[in-house]
């Protein structure tokens, strides 16, 4: 009788744990914040003090480039299924106050959460007056078949790095 009591809970038991790990999952969909879609390759995008471009994203294995430094962070071959891309970025102050660029608050992320930090800039750091734009080089290793990828701005929406330098990409 023990066994039939235990196996009735069991049975009901079961269905109620499924219920509320479907409930957990549909909820934290819904209350998820939805995603501020990038800047459209090409087009500006706002970052704190300014505005960024990308003018260009260039798989290293397409043109050959080096960084024009002595010390190349470079040397090692992409793992797996990565590879390098050079990004050209263009960034405007528009803000009185003007910008700062520090390569280490950027980064590029892609739909389902990877996050990838830049392996070399061509600048440390730098000032920009309102009005005055610069042109800083990053370098990434990013999977080849990684979706809707984007480089993340410091208080921006990002910037799509569009499909162009996946390998394979028409």
């Amino acid at each position: 009788m023990a066994t039939t009591a235990a196996g009735r809970r069991i049975r009901i038991l079961i269905p109620l744990v499924l219920l509320s790990v479907v409930g957990s999952l549909v909820a934290s969909i819904v209350t998820a914040a939805p995603r501020t879609p990038p800047a459209m390759l090409g087009a500006s995008g706002s970052l704190n003090g300014g505005v960024g471009r990308i003018n260009g994203v260039i798989p290293l294995e397409a043109d050959g480039w080096i960084p024009p430094s002595t010390a190349n962070p470079l040397t090692t071959p992409p793992t797996g299924e990565h590879h390098r891309v050079r990004i050209l970025l263009e960034l405007t102050a528009m803000d009185q106050g003007g910008i700062s660029f520090d390569p280490s608050q950027y980064s590029v992320s892609g739909l389902g959460g990877g996050k990838w930090k830049p392996l070399w800039s061509s600048l440390d750091s730098a000032r920009v007056q309102q009005g005055q734009s610069i042109n800083p080089t990053l370098v990434f290793d990013l999977p080849d078949r990684a979706i809707e990828l984007s480089l993340d701005l410091p208080g921006g929406p990002g910037l799509s790095l569009g499909a162009g330098h996946h390998r394979g990409a028409k």
